[in-house]
């Protein structure tokens, strides 16, 4: 499968865990940012779940990457696994249990295709 050329890239990123977080949307086809949000302190869990979250409402119709396997797995549970307390954690977890229809999200292969377009490149 060749490098992803269209759809949604999500990341997050934190600085200390938990420390000040945030997280990024990004057109993988234009390389725009689309949306780049701080979510106060959290952790990096958090910011990718938050984000991908996010970016499920807004482009409910794209194809969209994480190369999180937490924020993937919470989403498909429906729940949320974290020590740490974030306020959007739960309203991210109550929409999901209220949507019927959940996009294509897709694992970013980092290995095959490089950091994912939405990364924060602090690495």
């Amino acid at each position: 499968m060749g490098k992803p050329t269209s759809g949604i890239a999500v990341d997050g990123a934190c600085s200390g865990n938990p420390g000040p977080a945030e997280y990024k949307i990004v057109d993988i086809a234009t390389g725009k940012t689309l949306v780049e949000r701080s979510i106060g302190i959290g952790t990096n869990n958090h910011a990718e779940f938050i984000g991908l979250c996010h970016a499920m409402w807004l482009y409910p119709n794209s194809d969209i990457y994480c190369d999180s396997i937490t924020a993937m797995s919470w989403v498909k549970k429906k729940a949320a696994n974290s020590k740490h307390h974030h306020p959007d954690i739960q309203r991210c977890v109550d929409m999901l249990n209220k949507t019927t229809k959940i996009p294509k999200i897709i694992k970013w292969d980092t290995k095959l295709h490089g950091e994912i377009p939405a990364d924060f490149n602090r690495k």
